[in-house]
């Protein structure tokens, strides 16, 4: 059985560790069901549109059996953000590749707000929110879609707690991802494709505080000092956009409410009055 992965850094294996094998939930995934090949195409700052134009050509050259895709981390953090986009463009993915013979299990998004340091504030919310847009609109594209299974973790608390979030709070740990490979084999079993061995183990304790600080002199702080001059204007101009967009709607929605005036309301007894 040949299995090919897409999507973005989470699938290419950030914040996981291994030792002598690939990285990744995907990656897992394939060792669990004891696959005889194992692709990852997924790569750090995809979007859904790069995997529809980059990634799916080549996993139907692959000829594979099964497709996972998880992506959407990357787009919610972009201002043009586009959910019905997003779900679009994975139907067409998914169709692609199961007109091919493919099973595509696809993965919906986590909740940002519940993993995030206090919730992330405003951004925190704003990405919660365009999460859960994203995952709507992968449903409704998505759902009864011959050859899918949708996997949605949203509402787990299990897959949100702290123990399965790398020290950036944006990937899963070595926990997250093999976590996150024992519920696809899950969702994938019901089509027939039954794990035969467990999750790799891991390879070694969890990071201490002298680790994590460590993480953060050598990778966190340099990592936001380079993203400082894109990505973080990036998230404000996202969340000015975001609630410009609430605001609008609000205010389209109070237009709608809108009860007369007492003007408005006198009009029809003075008109009344004159025509007497």
């Amino acid at each position: 059985m040949k299995v090919v992965a897409l999507g973005d850094s989470v699938t290419s294996g950030v914040g996981d560790r291994a030792i002598d094998r690939p990285l990744g939930w995907a990656a897992h995934l394939a060792a669990m069901l004891e696959a005889s090949e194992f692709t990852n195409l997924a790569r750090t700052g995809a979007r859904m549109r790069d995997v529809l134009t980059e990634q799916t050509h080549v996993a139907l050259e692959e000829r594979a059996d099964l497709v996972t895709l998880l992506i959407g981390g990357n787009d919610v953090l972009r201002n043009d953000f586009d959910a019905n986009r997003v779900a679009a463009d994975a139907a067409q993915c998914c169709q692609r590749l199961t007109e091919a013979g493919a099973l595509v299990l696809v993965v919906l998004l986590h909740d940002p707000s519940r993993v995030l340091p206090k919730g992330g504030g405003v951004f925190g919310e704003v990405l919660a929110r365009r999460a859960a847009q994203i995952n709507s609109a992968l449903h409704t594209h998505l759902d009864g879609l011959a050859g899918v299974v949708l996997l949605d973790p949203s509402d787990d608390d299990d897959v949100h707690q702290r123990s399965v979030w790398h020290i950036d709070r944006m990937h899963p740990s070595d926990v997250g991802h093999r976590l996150l490979a024992t519920k696809a084999a899950g969702a994938v079993a019901a089509r027939g494709l039954v794990a035969t061995a467990p999750a790799p183990p891991l390879a070694g304790n969890p990071p201490n505080i002298l680790l994590i600080m460590l993480w953060l002199l050598v990778n966190g702080i340099p990592w936001f000092i380079k993203r400082s001059t894109d990505l973080v204007p990036e998230l404000i101009r996202v969340v000015i956009a975001d609630q410009r967009q609430a605001k609008q709607q609000a205010k389209s929605q109070g237009q709608l409410l809108t009860f007369p005036t007492t003007d408005q309301q006198r009009l029809p007894t003075e008109a009344s009055s004159i025509a007497s």
